[in-house]
């Protein structure tokens, strides 16, 4: 008999819920949490066991404990939001895992560690933020990695059924840098990379999952604007503020993932 997976799902969100139900199909056991009384039921509904918790940079309220003794495998996807400071937020977070087992990670990261000119990136690139999300990320996983069994997946930009940038994008008047490259990933391959580390136990690594696909932003939004109805995007004059192209070879050589949703 094949032995269950219990992993725990920390942050059932517009990408943690869906990789839940996921997970739940494939047969393993998830925990998830919320910070949302309201959504314990949505949970329980997708036969995700439910936790009401909440993580600061002071403290963890809730059924901490209860939630991670029962983990074989823990998702960490809570990105910085504002107002909040995560790194010490993460602190608190590994200071509570270090008190149980030795876990296994899975840190769902961003693409954002690097700089917006530093040109063609990989797994081996080594990150030069730009911008304060990304340093504050990079520490965040360099924390997490303090665990051997942690394993980094940093993402390009989450789009899906019901997240489409060009949908946004159209209603501003003007958007800048139409010859940037665009660097996304569609949420089906985000859960499929994710089962496949779990699968494959690939623990301790790091993976950049961005479709191997890169137009400019001008031809791949005004090419999404055309099928979705909506008015085209007004792009500013050609100029070039990132030329960021991510393609990561560990997703196919080493995880052996082939991209199954193409971003057109």
């Amino acid at each position: 008999m094949i032995q269950k997976n219990k992993i725990g799902v920390l942050g059932c969100g517009w990408l943690g819920l869906p990789l839940s139900k996921s997970l739940i199909k494939n047969k393993n056991i998830v925990f998830g949490t919320t910070t949302d009384k309201f959504k314990l039921s949505v949970l329980s509904k997708h036969k995700i066991k439910p936790f009401l918790i909440n993580i600061t940079e002071k403290k963890i309220t809730g059924e901490w404990n209860k939630f991670f003794n029962k983990l074989d495998i823990l998702i960490i996807n809570i990105p910085p939001q504002e107002n909040m400071n995560y790194t010490f937020v993460i602190k608190n977070l590994f200071k509570k895992i270090k008190e149980c087992n030795q876990i296994k990670l899975i840190f769902v990261s961003s693409t954002s560690v690097y700089g917006n000119m530093q040109g063609n990136v990989n797994s081996s690139t080594v990150p030069k933020p730009d911008s304060k999300r990304g340093s504050i990320i990079i520490e965040a996983e360099n924390i997490l990695k303090r665990n051997p069994l942690t394993t980094i997946l940093r993402l390009g930009g989450l789009i899906g059924p019901d997240r489409n940038p060009a949908k946004i994008l159209s209603s501003k008047k003007i958007v800048h840098n139409p010859n940037s490259p665009i660097n996304l990933i569609h949420i089906d391959d985000c859960i499929g990379i994710i089962e496949s580390i779990i699968k494959k136990e690939k623990w301790g690594k790091m993976y950049l999952g961005v479709c191997p696909y890169h137009p400019t932003k001008e031809f791949y939004y005004n090419t999404q604007c055309v099928k979705l109805g909506i008015t085209k995007i007004n792009f500013s004059n050609p100029s070039i503020s990132s030329n960021k192209k991510i393609n990561d070879n560990n997703i196919i050589e080493d995880l052996k993932y082939n991209y199954k949703k193409p971003i057109l």
